[in-house]
């Protein structure tokens, strides 16, 4: 396992380890040896023409002269061709010639009898070029009709293809040679150009490496390439996004250390006042002042951790699943109702079916932070009603109350981070809001805050949208 992982990893820092260069220089590579097979393919044939075809006129002009030396005398034909005409015919220093002469009957007259001349009705146009063998080797042959005194002589001159075959491959070896050069001498200047053309990344890529983790300003486009440019403006983006986070963290850490501090100091103050008394009495009194200021303090804690929690999960909630928030709803009024009982307040509800894509937990947290928030302005003998519907793709979660209400001038306030209205009764911290707030946008949702409908109290409405098609596109972005 160890030595498989081991493959694993370095194959991984193979792949991450591959420069733009290099990937540039691959593909140029592979497309300039596409060029190169291009070139042989096609340069073959174009190298042979040529090569034939002075070859032929050559051939073709020496089947001429010797149809110049055919005489026809008392109706028979014949060559006059001298010994050394006939040494200086057939001489070459790469092929071999051979020379015949026929009539229209096919008789042999003169020249070489084993060079058999081609059919004649071949011949309609005067002459013929074409490719035939000779003993076991390959010939070319110019053959030439010839008439005399109303007799018809067919003249052939034929050589072998050596220095055809040798003028091919000079001419085709130069023009891979050639185009070889060429194929080099681009990868060389593209080898280079590129890396000139990477100097503005070279000089992004060491600013932001002599940057701390701390220095989060945007990186200036101006020196960038234009390719390049949507991908700074990207990073510009994240580090914006970035800085932002931290801000954000740093004042929750600063806001939670102040509001833990108070708290804590006076459990300390409450022991410290315990541990110098002797009287059993003072004792069981101090713990039960305890009580109340720990209990607050530990609600204070869950809040601030389902608050982290919440900021989290924006960037990563691994927990989706399709949730039927009617049931959700329920369970979580279920857990509420003997406090409601305790404090003879009427909690109602009115719920339908509603699917949706969240977290269970934090959804049930907004829920239960919407009743604490309830249960603590709401006197006894009041009213808190818990209503679920669905419309125009969103389910609809109510929290209302008859209690103190929430000023217009602070009802986007209150959605914020450890605010409380002036003169609200209780010892809430002001982060029950904030919590639904954090976990609604989680979830793709909003808060929206009215008046209660009989005129008296708050009416706290949460969107989520619904996990149906017309919603696919509004999961949460961690989903």
């Amino acid at each position: 396992m160890r030595c498989a992982d081991s493959v694993i990893t370095l194959t991984s820092r193979a792949k991450a380890r591959v420069s733009i260069r290099r990937l540039l220089f691959r593909w140029l590579l592979f497309l300039m040896l596409l060029l190169l097979t291009a070139v042989a393919v096609i340069g073959y044939p174009i190298a042979l023409y040529p090569a034939r075809a002075a070859y032929d006129w050559a051939l073709m002009d020496a089947a001429l002269s010797l149809s110049r030396l055919v005489t026809t005398k008392k109706g028979r034909a014949g060559v006059e061709l001298l010994p050394p005409a006939d040494i200086l015919l057939r001489t070459d220093h790469f092929d071999r010639i051979y020379y015949s002469v026929h009539d229209a009957g096919g008789r042999f007259i003169a020249g070489d009898a084993h060079l058999v001349p081609p059919p004649f009705k071949s011949l309609t146009a005067g002459e013929l070029l074409y490719d035939s063998t000779l003993n076991d080797e390959q010939i070319r042959v110019a053959a030439l009709l010839v008439t005399q005194q109303d007799s018809a002589i067919i003249v052939q001159v034929a050589e072998t293809t050596v220095k055809r075959h040798m003028l091919v491959r000079q001419i085709f070896t130069g023009m891979i040679f050639i185009a070889v050069l060429l194929v080099s001498s681009v990868i060389v200047l593209v080898w280079f150009g590129v890396a000139k053309g990477l100097e503005p990344l070279q000089r992004l890529r060491e600013e932001l490496e002599a940057r701390s983790w701390r220095d989060l300003r945007p990186v200036p486009e101006d020196h960038a390439p234009e390719e390049v440019q949507p991908v700074v403006r990207a990073l510009n983006n994240l580090l914006g996004q970035l800085n932002t986070a931290l801000q954000t963290q740093q004042q929750f850490v600063a806001n939670a250390a102040h509001q833990l501090r108070t708290p804590l100091a006076g459990l300390r103050m409450q022991v410290e006042y315990a541990l110098r008394q002797s009287d059993p009495a003072e004792w069981l009194r101090a713990l039960q002042s305890l009580e109340p200021a720990t209990e607050r303090t530990v609600r204070l804690a869950n809040q601030l951790l389902t608050l982290a929690r919440a900021e989290v999960g924006a960037h990563q909630l691994d927990s989706v699943r399709l949730l039927d928030l009617h049931d959700v709803v329920e369970e979580v009024v279920g857990q509420w109702m003997p406090r409601a009982i305790a404090s003879g307040i009427d909690l109602g509800l009115e719920l339908r079916r509603a699917a949706i894509y969240g977290d269970s937990l934090l959804v049930g947290e907004l829920l239960s932070n919407l009743l604490d928030n309830a249960l603590r302005y709401v006197q006894r003998g009041g009213h808190i009603t818990v209503r679920l519907t669905a419309h125009g793709g969103e389910a609809v979660l109510e929290v209302e109350d008859d209690g103190v209400g929430i000023p217009e001038a602070d009802r986007e306030k209150v959605l914020g981070r450890f605010h409380r209205v002036d003169g609200t009764p209780g010892e809430g911290c002001g982060l029950g809001l904030a919590i639904v707030q954090e976990i609604s946008h989680l979830h793709g949702g909003r808060v929206e805050i009215r008046a209660a409908a009989c005129g008296r109290g708050t009416r706290i409405i949460v969107y989520l949208p619904l996990a149906g098609d017309a919603a696919a596109e509004k999961k949460p972005r961690g989903g």
